[in-house]
C-alpha cells in the first residue's frame, strides 16, 4: 500500500505580474506551515515532493519539505504541473522510479481536485488553498498506479 498527498498550493497574492510568478501572502505562510504539521501530526511522513514550479507552489513545497527533513534532492519540479489536470497529474506520478512510500504533489485548481475526484470517485467540490487530499494506492511498486485500486482515505483543510 502506497500513500499519495495531493497539495493545493497555500493562499497567493493577486494581480502581481505573471500568473506564475505569484508569491504567498502571509496568510498562505501561515496555513502552509500549519498544514505541513498537521499531516506531520496525524503520522504522515513524506518522502518526495513533485512541484508545479510556480513560485507559489515552490513556497508551499518549503514547508512540507522542512516538516518532513527532506533533502533538496527529494524535491523535483515539473513544468506538466503548472495548471496541469488529471493527465499532467498521472503522467507526473508515473515518472516515480524509486520505491518509496510517500510521494506527496503539490500542484493548482481545478486540476488537483479533478484528478483526485477522477481517480478516486469521489465529488470533492473544490480543494481550498493549502488543501490536501489523502489517498491509499493498492500497490507494492509505484509502476502500478495506473491500474491500482485509489481510495480517498481523508481531506485537510486550514479552516478544520
Amino acid at each position: 500500500m502506497k500513500t499519495l498527498i495531493i497539495i493545493r498550493h497555500a493562499k497567493a497574492e493577486q494581480g502581481h505580474g505573471t500568473d506564475s510568478m505569484r508569491r504567498l501572502t502571509e496568510r498562505g505562510h501561515q496555513n502552509a506551515a500549519l498544514m505541513a504539521a498537521r499531516l506531520v501530526e496525524k503520522g504522515y511522513k513524506i518522502d518526495k515532493i513533485f512541484v508545479s514550479p510556480s513560485e507559489r507552489t515552490k513556497e508551499t513545497a518549503v514547508y512540507f519539505a522542512e516538516a518532513n527533513h527532506l533533502e533538496p534532492n527529494d524535491i523535483k519540479y515539473f513544468d506538466d504541473l503548472y495548471l496541469g489536470d488529471t493527465l499532467q497529474i498521472t503522467e507526473t506520478v508515473n515518472w516515480l522510479q524509486e520505491n518509496i512510500q510517500t510521494l506527496a504533489v503539490i500542484g493548482h485548481n481545478p486540476g488537483v481536485t479533478n484528478f483526485t475526484n477522477d481517480i478516486t470517485g469521489s465529488e470533492i467540490e473544490s480543494l481550498p488553498t493549502c488543501g490536501i487530499a489523502v489517498m491509499h494506492i493498492d500497490c507494492d511498486d509505484w509502476q502500478d498506479f495506473n491500474e491500482a485500486d485509489k481510495t480517498l482515505v481523508e481531506v485537510m483543510s486550514p479552516k478544520d
